[in-house]
């Protein structure tokens, strides 16, 4: 496989930062932000951001899968395994890898709105607007791929491997 790095580690650490920075600054009551980390893939940048989040934070955990195996969405979303915290009345901060096609960022808003929180609102370490096929809201992002390519890395995986490199890499060959 043939790959180039497009951010470092410490580009990464970074970013997200200041990215947990605009969100402590995005809520300016008491309430609780609820932040749900959407497994596998965003589990290295949800731990390094809710870090960096100032306030009370709650930590869940969900699993949804749209990819049948490979490099591309099946575009449909199914929930593996939901979150455990009741959503009423708190703010819901849903912490994806990378926004895609949209359709996973599409349902979880659409789920957990009729569930009556404060607010749902969407972070994500790498966006990808140019693959949208459905329309979808991200609240905060770390980084925007300026091309539609295939990255591994910093959680991200292939198959469910390379989920362990530090950095983020594009896949130019397989």
């Amino acid at each position: 496989m043939k790959t180039n790095v497009i951010y470092t580690n410490e580009q990464i650490r970074e970013r997200i930062s200041q990215l947990g920075e605009e969100i402590s600054r995005s809520y300016s009551d008491d309430r609780p932000v609820l932040c749900i980390c959407v497994l596998r893939g965003a589990v290295m940048f949800f731990t390094e951001l809710v870090q960096k989040i100032r306030g009370e934070v709650v930590l869940d955990f969900m699993t949804l899968s749209s990819y049948d195996s490979g490099t591309s969405s099946s575009g449909k979303v199914r929930m593996v395994n939901g979150i455990r915290e009741d959503v009423k009345g708190k703010h819901v901060l849903i912490v994806e890898d990378i926004i895609d096609s949209g359709h996973t960022i599409k349902f979880l808003r659409e789920y957990f709105s009729e569930k009556d929180p404060v607010d749902v609102k969407v972070a994500c370490l790498l966006d990808k607007p140019m693959t949208r096929q459905v329309h979808a809201d991200v609240d905060f992002k770390a980084f925007t791929l300026e091309k539609p390519s295939f990255v591994i890395g910093y959680g991200l995986d292939y198959d469910q491997h390379y989920r362990n490199l530090s950095n983020i890499l594009e896949v130019e060959s397989l």
